[in-house]
């Protein structure tokens, strides 16, 4: 999984970004929503590959250092989307904004929020028959797994 999330926030997600902008009018606001995205799931991928490490030698991923870590990385990340509101309010009332620019970084917003959430609240992916089965049943969200693991 930390291959994944690495590629899509150093590679997939930039790539994408530069072939919409290459269409479209974009501007720094859609820009600083990518950079959101990209720099959360960079941490993501690292979550998931101390977690791949620790399992691949029996240990449990713990440590002060890693859990200050990523305290530290929720409360940048809360700050990140509050600017980001900040930012989409201060380019509507600007004004001049292309459609694309406002959608674009309006779904990258989103996706940075539900990002958030993912690693920091709630796991909102399912994406096994086993993890179906699980929010079928108890009929809410598990805790996320980062959460869980570091106690944060």
């Amino acid at each position: 999984l930390w291959t994944l999330e690495a590629f899509n926030g150093l590679v997939w997600f930039p790539l994408i970004y530069a072939w919409l902008g290459a269409r479209f009018r974009l501007g720094w606001f859609s820009l600083a929503a990518l950079i959101v995205v990209c720099v959360m799931l960079v941490v993501g991928a690292a979550y998931w590959f101390l977690k791949w490490r620790a399992v691949g030698r029996s240990e449990r991923l713990t440590g002060e250092g890693v859990r200050r870590a990523f305290r530290a990385a929720r409360w940048l990340f809360r700050g990140m989307l509050a600017l980001l509101g900040v930012l989409l309010a201060a380019r509507i009332a600007r004004g001049g904004a292309s459609l694309a620019e406002l959608v674009a970084g309006s779904g990258l917003t989103l996706l940075a929020v539900l990002e958030y959430v993912n690693y920091f609240h709630w796991q909102i992916s399912y994406d096994s028959p086993s993890e179906i089965r699980y929010l079928l049943r108890h009929r809410r969200f598990k805790r996320a797994t980062l959460v869980r693991d570091l106690e944060i």
